[in-house]
């Protein structure tokens, strides 16, 4: 189970093991990348936020006492994409071109980078569905480990993933017909 080989990793890293760095961080990279991507919807600014991210939780690993280390660092990053999110809102708000779209209610952050049926999957689904679709499909996490990790049982997370694996494809066999 990657959860327990995860929490491993990060005992011996906690313990001089700088080899458990980069097993940790092929593990969770791609879930906390499209987490993040998922927030600020920038691919550069998705990576900086990591880049800090996994700077600060490794400069706290002596602080990690919990058992759930990819929800750890999912916390931590989202956060971090949070703040970022609202900085730039605020950066926006002084061009003067962007606060009246903002005003109306229209301000959007730009989306640059287009993934495709990330973007779709981001736009058609929950949260929490989106997440287990990355986790499972992207990240490799088998469902009872997503269910472990989002607190769920394996019965909801093999459902929700099924429909909305279901969405996605209905809603790509539509768009190519037209």
């Amino acid at each position: 189970m990657k959860n327990k080989s995860l929490e491993r990793a990060m005992e011996n890293f906690k313990n001089g093991d700088e080899q458990a760095f980069d097993y940790i961080y092929r593990n969770t990279y791609k879930v906390l990348f499209f987490v993040v991507h998922n927030i600020v919807r920038d691919r550069a600014a998705a990576e900086d936020i990591l880049q800090d991210t996994y700077l600060t939780a490794f400069r706290k690993a002596g602080e990690y006492a919990q058992n759930n280390l990819l929800a750890w660092l999912t916390v931590a990053a989202k956060n971090n994409a949070i703040n970022y999110f609202n900085r730039r809102k605020r950066e926006h708000l002084t061009d003067f071109t962007a606060e009246s779209a903002y005003i109306e209610g229209d301000f959007k952050m730009p989306d640059e980078d287009s993934f495709g049926i990330i973007a779709l999957a981001e736009n058609l689904l929950s949260e929490t569905d989106f997440e287990i679709v990355v986790m499972c499909t992207i990240a490799g996490y088998r469902r009872r480990e997503v269910a472990a990790i989002k607190n769920m049982p394996v019965s909801s997370v093999t459902y929700r993933l099924k429909t909305a694996l279901g969405v996605l494809q209905k809603n790509m066999e539509k768009g190519g017909a037209n």
